[in-house]
């Protein structure tokens, strides 16, 4: 019973996923990538590092979703710096992990949050990625470009 209970979870969030574009699979990544930064913050200062080791593991997987999913192509300049962004993010996860050090984590939170803002606007507004420039107000596209 629990088996075909499992199968056909698996099934639903298999349909699930292949229903999304790929602005709300990514929006799903970088929403991913912030829970699981929480998730070892709030690991690390329970002492739990064998939780706070697979929650960044998770983050840095997922980073390296989002850096593969850029379109330097259409994406221009702003998929330029997400990449220098991501390989940023990356480091800094792998520092923190390494040296347990918690305002790492806060740091990396700080930096992808106007990021997961964005593209929870866009997906609400239904645009797409060559509109982030302007999805985002000019203070947070100068946090972003000053974070790579």
């Amino acid at each position: 019973m629990y088996s075909n209970i499992k199968t056909g979870y698996f099934k639903y969030q298999q349909n699930d996923v292949l229903s999304l574009s790929k602005e709300e699979i990514i929006d799903r990544l970088l929403k991913a990538l912030l829970s699981n930064i929480e998730h070892a913050i709030t690991a690390m200062k329970a002492g739990k590092i064998a939780i706070k080791g697979e929650k960044i593991s998770r983050a840095i997987a997922i980073v390296g979703e989002l850096r593969a999913s850029l379109n330097f192509k259409d994406g221009g300049e702003i998929a330029e710096k997400l990449d220098m962004l991501y390989d940023y993010i990356i480091r800094e996860l792998l520092f923190a992990n390494i040296k347990n050090d918690i305002n790492q984590l806060k740091r990396v939170k700080k930096v992808i949050m106007p990021i997961v803002d964005a593209w929870s606007e866009i997906i609400l507004k239904g645009q797409h990625q060559r509109d982030l420039k302007q999805a985002l107000n000019q203070e947070t596209y100068k946090q972003i470009q000053a974070a790579v």
